[in-house]
């Protein structure tokens, strides 16, 4: 995995928050809590990187799914706003597609125990 990956995701997500706030999106709004909730819960991670992917493979798992993205993305949103979600979607698409690498039992015991406190403390 690049190094960095969590670092480049973060970016176009605060690119993205920043045009929904200058287009008068409300800082309490679902797009807004959303998409703060993944830099949030990335700068939390013990394996920023790891979660960044998780998010892209959540979100964009395939070129389907992209192209539905895209298509909403042009549908509801205007100008740079579009344009940032546009770039997001896209970085998100190119993790997602990474190729897939075997993860050793410790890491994944670790991943999964991340996992399990994020769950605990979203509900």
């Amino acid at each position: 995995m690049p190094e960095g990956l969590a670092k480049k995701v973060e970016k176009a997500l605060l690119e993205v928050l920043e045009m929904a706030i200058c287009q008068n999106f409300k800082e309490s709004s679902k797009f807004v809590r959303d998409h703060l909730s993944y830099v949030k819960k990335m700068r939390l991670a013990e394996n920023p990187d790891g979660y960044a992917k998780y998010i892209a493979k959540k979100l964009i798992p395939d070129e389907i799914s992209y192209n539905i993205r895209i298509e909403k993305v042009q549908t509801w949103y205007r100008e740079e706003l579009c344009t940032k979600l546009e770039k997001l979607y896209s970085l998100y698409y190119e993790i997602s597609q990474e190729e897939k690498c075997e993860i050793s039992k410790e890491n994944v015991k670790g991943i999964i125990q991340e996992l399990l406190n994020m769950s605990l403390t979203d509900d």
